[in-house]
């Protein structure tokens, strides 16, 4: 796992090595071990290492045997090994173990196609010294980041903006027309920023600079099959068993210890026994929880370190908890918004850093369960589909009659499942992040933001090519589809590398290898998310492997007592922040609203979101865009 960042172009001379220096001491966070450079043919390469594999001899940038083809990489390839068999075959020749080296022989034997060799998650970039050209791949899933800016007719990338942002040709503007968007989806989908003009590569993309041209190129997508032949349901247990078997195997190769990162719900539990099943050594494992708020919670809103801790006695583990504070959140919360770079306001980011901090102590690389919800369809919001199609099949007549009572008695309940009937899927579901619905986003924004909110909205290519790209019938798989292409990688997988990285350890994520992912969506929506009963399949592939207390929990997610603590100890914290001179003379918001959703707070979940989303906001601003010269941990100017 490293960092890596360059650029390449007309300026190059002008930033010259010391712009480049710069630029990787920012993250030296995301590799402590090593740091290598290039610097030649206008052209700047670097990066810093954390040694998972081949720890001596996998210093980067690492070249062909002709020396005139150069790569940096943050990642790993699960492939490496049967994919140097084979290029030793075709005559290429090693000068390393690492799996950097595979993508340098890769790219000579096959070109700009390489990556669809690779199985693993990688951003890489590629300088082709004899033919001019810079390559920058990004993994399927977009399980790493990789940022990049134009400008002057040169090329900037980086793993992390904050890198980008020490490239002295790069402004630090704030994206004013994707505030509205922010507020909707508490992340930017697509490939811009909150940074005007910075750019992420997206899943599954390639970005090839040659002749001061920038061509974009997708190299793979989820598909999704509409009437999939119907096999026998242990066919597909067995499968799927196989594939998981297989993932696991691949993600527990390393050259330094492993760990888990345990929730004690299924995903996390289903890992853990998978690697106790290969692991021949010690397994470490981990959690986390929060201290009980002042006001009245109940216990599973906050900690669920009593079933952790059961499972970690059941598989045996050696495992370590930590019990986060509700003064920690207050203390650390500007160094995880800086490392984040983006104002993305999942709150379930607070426990990973600290469990990240927590495993740091004893483990480089961690396994986790992120993506099996996205894939498996996880979360209750996917049951709407089922829920829709069975009210539209009542008679006419009573249909008109559950309408009319809602409307003629003003019964709350179930008015906006009865909107939502009339909608097409994709118009209806923006993802399991909404935070501010779209009756709801003109109340926080100013007048001038509302306007480009709506101008943003209709001409945002990205997210309208879900509505109007040929869809499948399946409303199960459109929602997955929306899920995997824009939540999964601009909410959980971003903030899943951000916070391990920060912590400078390496996150992997086994049901993310793309032949799973592509099983999952080949499988009829019926086997993932059937009656009731969520990651239909998944549970019935491991009901006589995981133990009962697993199988028969309820789903509770990462527990996180927000609305509590924003009732509490963090409301005068949030209010000093949102009231102040400084965010008021934005102009962002509207500040009668603001104090209407404390005014009005009742400690639901909706609204402490929602005020979650302006404070962490209002804080990047603070860090980011008030202080450019404040890229470093240290906010005491703040």
């Amino acid at each position: 796992m490293c960092g890596i960042c360059g650029f390449s172009g007309d300026m190059t001379n002008y930033l010259g090595e010391s712009d480049l220096k710069e630029m990787l001491n920012v993250i030296v966070h995301r590799g402590p071990d090593d740091e290598g450079t290039y610097f030649k043919n206008n052209t700047a390469l670097g990066m810093r290492r954390l040694s998972i594999i081949d720890l001596e001899n996998g210093h980067q940038p690492i070249h062909n045997e002709e020396k005139d083809i150069y790569v940096v990489f943050n990642g790993e390839i699960y492939n490496f090994q049967s994919l140097r068999t084979d290029l030793i075959i075709k005559g290429h020749k090693f000068y390393t173990s690492s799996d950097t080296e595979v993508i340098v022989h890769l790219y000579e034997e096959y070109g700009d196609d390489f990556a669809l060799r690779l199985n693993g998650m990688f951003a890489i970039c590629i300088w082709d010294e004899k033919n001019r050209k810079l390559l920058l791949a990004r993994d399927r899933l977009g399980i790493k980041p990789l940022y990049y800016a134009f400008k002057n007719n040169t090329i900037i990338f980086a793993s992390e903006i904050k890198s980008l942002l020490k490239c002295s040709i790069i402004d630090t503007e704030l994206n004013y027309n994707k505030i509205g968007t922010l507020l909707s989806y508490r992340y930017i989908p697509g490939n811009e920023t909150m940074f005007k003009d910075i750019f992420e590569v997206l899943p599954g993309n390639i970005l090839i600079y040659h002749s001061k041209n920038i061509k974009i190129k997708k190299y793979w997508d989820i598909e999704f099959k509409d009437n999939p032949d119907i096999e026998e349901e242990f066919y597909y247990e067995n499968k799927l068993l196989n594939l998981i078997d297989s993932s696991i195997n691949k993600r527990i190769i390393s050259d330094v210890p492993i760990g888990i990162f345990l929730s004690g719900g299924l995903d996390s539990t289903i890992i853990l026994s998978e690697v106790s099943k290969f692991y021949d050594k010690s397994i470490k494992t981990f959690s986390v929880g929060f201290e009980k708020p002042k006001t009245k919670t109940n216990i599973n809103d906050y900690s669920e370190l009593a079933l952790s801790k059961k499972t970690a006695k059941y598989y045996g583990t050696e495992h370590h908890e930590y019990i986060i504070k509700p003064d920690e959140v207050i203390d650390n919360l500007k160094n995880i918004i800086w490392y984040m770079d983006e104002p993305l306001s999942d709150p379930t980011a607070i426990p990973l850093y600290f469990l990240s901090r927590l495993a740091k102590k004893y483990v480089k690389v961690v396994l986790s369960g992120e993506g099996a919800d996205e894939i498996f369809a996880g979360y209750t919001v996917y049951r709407e589909p089922n829920a829709i199609k069975k009210y539209n099949q009542l008679p006419n007549l009573l249909k008109d009659l559950i309408e009319s009572l809602n409307n003629n008695f003003q019964i709350n309940f179930g008015k906006n499942f009865l909107m939502r009937t009339k909608l097409p899927v994709l118009k209806r579901y923006k993802g399991v992040g909404m935070t501010f619905k779209d009756d709801e986003i003109s109340n926080p924004l100013s007048g001038d933001l509302q306007a480009l909110w709506i101008k943003d909205k209709k001409s945002d290519k990205y997210l309208n090519s879900f509505y109007h790209m040929p869809q499948w019938k399946d409303e199960i798989n459109q929602m997955l589809y929306f899920d995997q292409k824009v939540w999964l990688p601009k909410d959980v997988l971003i903030k899943s590398d951000k916070m391990t990285m920060a912590n400078s350890i390496e996150l992997r994520v086994p049901f993310l290898d793309y032949k799973i992912v592509e099983f999952a969506s080949s499988l009829p929506s019926s086997l993932k998310y059937k009656g009731n009963t969520e990651k239909y399949i998944l549970k019935k592939t491991f009901k006589d492997i995981l133990p009962s207390f697993i199988l028969n929990r309820q789903k509770n997610g990462f527990p996180i007592p927000l609305s509590s603590l924003l009732n509490s100890e963090l409301k005068n914290f949030a209010k000093d922040i949102l009231f102040s001179q400084k965010s008021l003379s934005r102009g962002y918001f509207n500040a009668k609203y603001i104090e209407s959703l404390f005014k009005d707070y009742d400690s639901s979940s909706h609204k402490g979101r929602q005020i979650w989303l302006l404070l962490t906001f209002e804080l990047w601003n603070q860090i980011f865009i008030d202080n450019n010269d404040v890229l470093n941990e240290n906010f005491s100017a703040i």
